[in-house]
């Protein structure tokens, strides 16, 4: 972890972690989804995916705020987002939520729209789904039990497309290796807070031109969720684009490079 790259911003009596490169004029904000170790931990790998953003956009990745408690809702998650954008002066940002971090992305966006120029949900969802309901709830329960083999091993089966796996997994179990008791207990707590997400009505008040981003083999939210996504915006008259990517799966935001360009498309149109 390059310490020049990550940083420490302290506001409202929490501390939370983000990684800050590229010089461009404008902030592009990405919140991840759930993570079984924190971004911060491998910050320098964020550089190469994201190289083609660095020249026209400062890039900011956050981690989850410290210290949580059970019952730290996806609402939770977006006020504290806020205040941390708001500490750092950041506003007019290009904001880019995966998966949960597309669930609190959407709040940031509707309540606090000074902060948001424009708006990409990737494989996220307004409301719990039953499959992810089953998928994400297999997950808690793993962290739970602190059993750390099989928390990696399901979330690895269920993100990442076959394929991905096979030819990747090894890297992908060393990268989640040693997962420590507390890492699990604080995984634990963000993952059933993706039960109770509900931002139907939310979505209602997003009014920033937005890009949805789906994957037709999505084991974990369902591309049926960012369809439901799509016509709420739809139905409230925001501006938006939509695609779905065939044959990938939930992680498709990291398996498939056209996914990022796809972004630099939507946020290159003035």
């Amino acid at each position: 972890m390059s310490e020049n790259l990550v940083h420490t911003v302290c506001t409202d009596g929490f501390e939370m972690e983000y990684a800050q490169f590229g010089n461009g004029p404008r902030p592009l904000v990405v919140i991840p989804g759930l993570a079984i170790k924190s971004v911060m931990k491998s910050a320098d790998a964020l550089q190469v995916p994201y190289k083609a953003f660095t020249t026209n956009y400062t890039l900011y990745f956050f981690d989850r705020r410290k210290n949580v408690a059970p019952g730290y809702s996806v609402e939770d998650m977006a006020r504290d987002q806020a205040l941390v954008l708001q500490a750092l002066g950041i506003s007019d940002a290009a904001l880019y939520g995966v998966s949960q971090g597309g669930m609190v992305a959407q709040h940031i966006a509707a309540n606090y729209p000074e902060l948001v120029w424009k708006l990409v949900l990737g494989c996220s969802t307004s409301k719990a789904e039953p499959q992810q309901l089953k998928v994400i709830g297999e997950w808690t329960r793993k962290a739970r039990e602190h059993d750390g083999t099989g928390l990696v091993s399901a979330f690895i089966r269920d993100c990442f497309s076959a394929s991905f796996a096979a030819r990747y997994g090894k890297a992908l179990q060393a990268m989640y290796k040693d997962v420590s008791a507390e890492e699990m207990d604080r995984f634990a707590i963000f993952s059933e807070a993706c039960d109770f997400v509900d931002t139907r009505d939310v979505i209602e008040k997003i009014k920033c031109p937005t890009l949805v981003l789906a994957a037709s083999d999505d084991r974990v939210v369902t591309p049926e969720a960012s369809q439901k996504i799509v016509d709420r915006l739809k139905a409230a008259g925001t501006p938006h684009e939509f695609q779905m990517y065939e044959g990938y799966g939930h992680a498709a935001f990291d398996e498939l490079k056209d996914f990022k360009t796809r972004i630099l498309e939507f946020l290159s149109v003035t």
